[in-house]
């Protein structure tokens, strides 16, 4: 009986021994997470109007928001060499919002950047972990720092006019690294990738104009950095092409009369060039008349995204008289729901 009563109690023991060592086991594994409360928003905000389009011009400026939204979550910083996605999540069925809001669980303590992605469909990509890392290089200012370009083959997506972002919209990112703590807050701003430039034609002559056709200099880029780290930030390798718009649409412009902004939209750009020979140049036909190439941007070197040109093109007896400003991209504002 007693050998007995000792086997029981060893076998006890050891039982208690092996339930507390994988309680310790599991207790030293643990790893600390936070939760982390994401808030997206764009720099600017949309300014809506209904309103039926032609297909000669379309207000775009209610097709600017946010579509599509993907969330990235890298460990470590943009300097380190090592990191690893954490979290990749695509949201879907925006109507051109400004913002949104989220949340992200179980996020490990630690350094670590969030990377927001907006209408990747505008540029025909799906920013998987794979594409993520297939389309990292080398920073050519920056020895060893990845980034994420973006090359565009033929220039198939952009420049673009208005009426060609009704479906996807403009592609929109936003980064910031932060040291998780425990359950915080973070925001992360978006940018637009693109230049957006919004051009009127104004008639200053007696009789009524037809315009034709509108072309550019050699100044759309074919590629871009997706995350930009500084002002400009434009791939030194880019390759630059014009580009010419035909308006058979286009109602005839009566006298004192102007057409509506015409938009278009383009990758950041800083084409090398000297002397006289900058690309930024516009030309118009109207009906019968070719008025030639003109620079529109005189000592001007390059746009940066998330601008925006406001040309004005007015067509006298005699010639074409150019005015053209940079500015932030114009402000929007659309009331939007918060999304969990």
């Amino acid at each position: 009986m007693k050998k007995t009563a000792v086997h029981i109690i060893s076998c006890i023991l050891v039982c208690l021994s092996a339930a507390l060592l994988i309680s310790c086991q599991k207790q030293v594994s643990e790893v600390q997470t936070g939760c982390v409360s994401l808030s997206i928003g764009l720099s600017g905000s949309l300014d809506v109007e209904d309103g039926p389009w032609t297909k000669a011009y379309v207000d775009a400026s209610q097709y600017e928001g946010i579509k599509t939204l993907r969330l990235i979550v890298i460990s470590g910083t943009p300097d380190q060499e090592d990191r690893d996605i954490l979290y990749n999540q695509k949201v879907e069925g925006f109507e051109n919002v400004s913002s949104y809001q989220t949340t992200i669980p179980d996020l490990p303590l630690g350094q670590m950047s969030f990377y927001a992605i907006a209408n990747e469909e505008s540029i025909g990509m799906t920013y998987d972990d794979k594409t993520i890392l297939d389309n990292l290089i080398d920073g050519p200012e920056n020895a060893g720092r990845r980034k994420l370009l973006f090359k565009d083959e033929n220039r198939q997506y952009f420049p673009c006019t208005g009426r060609h972002i009704v479906d996807d919209g403009l592609p929109m990112s936003g980064y910031t690294t932060v040291n998780i703590t425990g359950d915080q807050n973070i925001k992360i701003e978006l940018f637009r990738s693109v230049v957006k430039l919004a051009l009127v034609v104004e008639n200053k002559t007696k009789s009524s104009v037809t315009l034709e056709k509108v072309s550019f200099g050699t100044f759309f880029a074919d590629r871009y950095y997706m995350f930009r780290e500084t002002t400009l930030d434009v791939p030194d390798d880019a390759l630059y092409d014009g580009k010419e718009y035909n308006y058979p649409d286009i109602e005839e412009i009566q006298p004192g009369g102007r057409t509506e902004p015409l938009s278009l939209y383009f990758y950041p750009t800083y084409p090398i060039f000297s002397g006289g020979d900058s690309p930024f140049t516009i030309g118009i036909e109207t009906e019968g008349v070719d008025y030639g190439q003109r620079l529109f941007a005189p000592n001007t070197a390059f746009f940066v995204r998330n601008t925006q040109i406001n040309l004005l093109a007015q067509i006298t007896t005699i010639g074409i008289v150019l005015d053209f400003t940079v500015q932030p991209w114009d402000p929007y504002e659309v009331d939007v729901p918060s999304f969990n």
